[in-house]
């Protein structure tokens, strides 16, 4: 595990997008793969068993929309992160510990009230413009991939965008957090990444039911 932490350390510093994109791609993936799984064992109230995926197998289309999405958006998270960090400075990562002991408890009480106010300033940027942009661009994009058009796109906005949006604010908050204060810049898209691996599942999943949504109702309205 060590080396492979090395490894991907010395392939982000040379390539930053890339290697963000590979790990995004890998990650997505599972992601989708874990919605898929526990699709097979919930009944779905949107649709009949006739279009459910088969339990013997996978859908390695959706997995593969989902993955296209994630290394399509990679880029924009490590610009996104770069940005809060040149916009919101901060002295230092280790105010939180007594890493310098001839610093006086004043000095380091001042870092630290510093630390919060920019980890603040970083979170609601985050929380306000951020997320729901991504919610936005991740909705609009599988819409169009599935084949449907801008009223398919309208539609799924309007009804999933709010949703999520308030369900994703119980538990981001909290990572990000915990990421703009500690963890440093080149890991942060990766780490916050690998929390949402069962975030991705849900919103894999969440999309997965509102286009069996979409499906039966055209067909009923064809029948």
């Amino acid at each position: 595990m060590a080396t492979f932490f090395r490894f991907w350390t010395r392939q982000a510093e040379v390539r930053p997008f890339a290697t963000v994109a590979a790990t995004e791609a890998c990650l997505s993936a599972c992601g989708d793969l874990i919605a898929q799984t526990i699709g097979k064992h919930l009944p779905s109230k949107n649709h009949s068993s006739e279009t459910n995926t088969p339990a013997s197998g996978y859908d390695l289309w959706r997995t593969s929309r989902f993955v296209l999405f994630a290394v399509c958006v990679s880029p924009l998270g490590v610009k996104w992160h770069r940005f809060l960090d040149r916009t919101f400075p901060i002295r230092s990562q280790n105010t939180w510990f007594k890493s310098k002991p001839r610093v006086s408890r004043a000095k380091r009480r001042s870092e630290q009230k510093h630390t919060a106010r920019q980890v603040g300033k970083r979170l609601a940027c985050d929380v306000l413009l951020y997320e729901p942009t991504m919610y936005a661009l991740f909705f609009s994009s599988m819409a169009l991939m599935e084949g449907g058009g801008l009223d398919d796109v309208k539609y799924r906005i309007s009804t999933l965008l709010l949703p999520t949006y308030l369900t994703g604010l119980t538990i981001s908050p909290i990572i990000q957090s915990i990421n703009f204060a500690f963890i440093p810049l080149i890991y942060r898209v990766p780490f916050g990444s690998s929390f949402d691996l069962f975030w991705d599942s849900y919103l894999s999943w969440v999309n997965n039911e509102k286009l069996a949504m979409i499906e039966d109702n055209a067909a009923d309205q064809t029948s």
